[in-house]
């Protein structure tokens, strides 16, 4: 659990993800590749790719056979700066923001939020930044300036209710950026995230954090493929950005980035692109990505039938209209694989009269042709700036889809 609450602390934005991602990847053997290089060599191991938000990795197979593609997403919900995010408030300074994904807007009050992104400089070089002061904060109005705030919820309009206080007084954020990187910023892309550390609540079985959704999956996934010891098939992760705003980016499960990336991969180890396609129509892949766990307060919100505890491991997610990807082969073969590892299994639909969220299940099973699972592990709060998740689903999660990327 120490490494994934290290994992957590050190990845406030999927680019910090992605890179720390990488880094336990370099550090297990795995060559990091240029992308923009004509000629990958296939020595070692295995290899990865970073870029921006996302990251690939595979094992060099010995025979070339289909892909077994474990897939999660490196972003989460949260607000994000504006380009010319200083506004002036009643003699303070206040921080403009945009809504990022789908957060619980009222669980980002009253809290310290950190400042963390990515610059590009003047000089055409990168840098991931994080602000240790200051910690901007959205103060909620005081119950006596709205009496009804507890029968009807906080009523926050995003333009108005949103920004953060920074300062007292003026401030400016580029000057702290540049003061930062040492150096002249061109661009940037900056995220208000909860800076609260991660940290085990009620018995010790609890673990509560920001960004839970999805990056518990990521290092599920990093563990269980960094420790992979026998494959029969072509072992393959992605992480990739931009799943809560619908996967449309370069890096993103609907772009073709990773098509083209294990392509090149395949060709290096002199598949021609006949073979290549007739290694997508042998293939599989997994989505890992947190579900609905029962709230104790609220059982009533679940289909009783198809529900899932805190607790009593990962859990296969189904959706008639494939808002999840699995289907009866995918699902069959997650069953068998949990049974015969001895993991425990939990089923997860959606009431009929409630929508469910998505993955990037679906389009990858549309992009690759191919039957794809949907499963992860059980989560309380979703969306909130504090999810809760059980330490043990954590672990079988990680078993389960080292089965998935060995078998």
């Amino acid at each position: 659990m120490k490494g994934l609450t290290e994992f957590l602390s050190a990845s406030p934005t999927p680019w910090h993800a992605a890179h720390e991602a990488g880094q336990i990847l370099s550090n297990a053997g795995f060559a990091r590749l240029d992308p923009s290089s004509e000629r990958w060599t296939t020595e070692g191991e295995g290899a990865h790719v970073v870029m921006g938000g996302m990251v690939v990795a595979w094992r060099w197979p010995k025979h070339l056979s289909g892909l077994r593609l474990a897939c999660a997403h490196t972003d989460s919900p949260s607000l994000r700066l504006k380009p010319r995010p200083e506004r002036r408030g009643p003699d303070c300074t206040m921080l403009s923001v945009e809504v990022y994904g789908s957060p619980i807007l009222h669980t980002w009050l009253d809290r310290p939020l950190e400042i963390a992104g990515r610059a590009f400089l003047k000089d055409g070089s990168s840098r991931l930044v994080r602000l240790a002061s200051p910690l901007p904060v959205l103060p909620s109005l005081a119950i006596h300036l709205d009496r009804e705030i507890n029968d009807k919820g906080p009523q926050l309009n995003r333009e108005l209710h949103l920004p953060a206080l920074a300062a007292l007084g003026e401030w400016n954020l580029q000057a702290a950026l540049e003061q930062a990187v040492e150096g002249e910023i061109a661009g940037t892309e900056l995220c208000l995230v909860d800076s609260t550390p991660a940290c085990l609540v009620g018995a010790g079985e609890l673990l509560q954090s920001g960004r839970l959704d999805n990056l518990s999956s990521c290092h599920a996934l990093l563990e269980a493929f960094t420790g992979l010891e026998t494959f029969a098939h072509w072992p393959v992760i992605a992480l990739f950005d931009g799943e809560e705003i619908g996967s449309e980016l370069s890096g993103g499960a609907r772009a073709n980035t990773l098509l083209h990336l294990l392509e090149r991969a395949a060709a290096a180890l002199g598949a021609d692109r006949t073979r290549w396609l007739a290694l997508l129509s042998s293939s599989l892949g997994l989505s890992a990505d947190m579900a609905h766990a029962v709230h104790p307060n609220h059982a009533g919100k679940h289909d009783l039938g198809n529900a899932p505890f805190l607790g009593h491991g990962p859990v296969l997610k189904t959706n008639s209209a494939y808002r999840y990807a699995t289907d009866a082969q995918s699902a069959a073969l997650l069953r068998t694989l949990a049974r015969d590892a001895g993991i425990p299994l939990q089923e997860f639909a959606m009431r009929a009269d409630l929508g469910c969220g998505s993955t990037v299940g679906p389009g990858l099973s549309a992009s690759f042709g191919m039957p794809v699972v949907d499963c992860g592990a059980p989560l309380l709060g979703m969306h909130s700036s504090r999810e809760l998740m059980a330490v043990s689903d954590q672990a079988s999660s990680t078993r389960l889809y080292q089965a998935f990327l060995g078998h």
